[in-house]
């Protein structure tokens, strides 16, 4: 194996997301993992009283796997209000 595979094999996926105060309800934020979007939570958090978080993913299966179980449990609509129009309706 060369040392550019072993490279390969070995780099991680970098991943941030904003994190509340204890004293607020807010749902988790997704993870953001492309460059201008990770700029602006690494420069901003300050101004809002907030922190940024950062998660190392071993391979895009996992980062897709926790964005999703934060979509689905946080942000998907609860089977009570599907009769309702949403955002993503309009």
């Amino acid at each position: 194996m060369s040392n550019r595979v072993k490279r390969k094999n070995l780099s991680m996926i970098h991943a941030y997301r904003l994190v509340y105060p204890l004293g607020q309800h807010a749902p988790p934020q997704l993870w953001e993992y492309e460059q201008p979007y990770m700029n602006n939570l690494i420069l901003n958090p300050r101004t809002f009283g907030r922190c940024v978080v950062q998660w190392y993913c071993k391979d895009w299966t996992a980062l897709n796997r926790d964005n999703v179980r934060i979509w689905t449990t946080n942000y998907r609509t609860k089977p009570l209000f599907d009769h309702m129009p949403t955002w993503q309706d309009w």
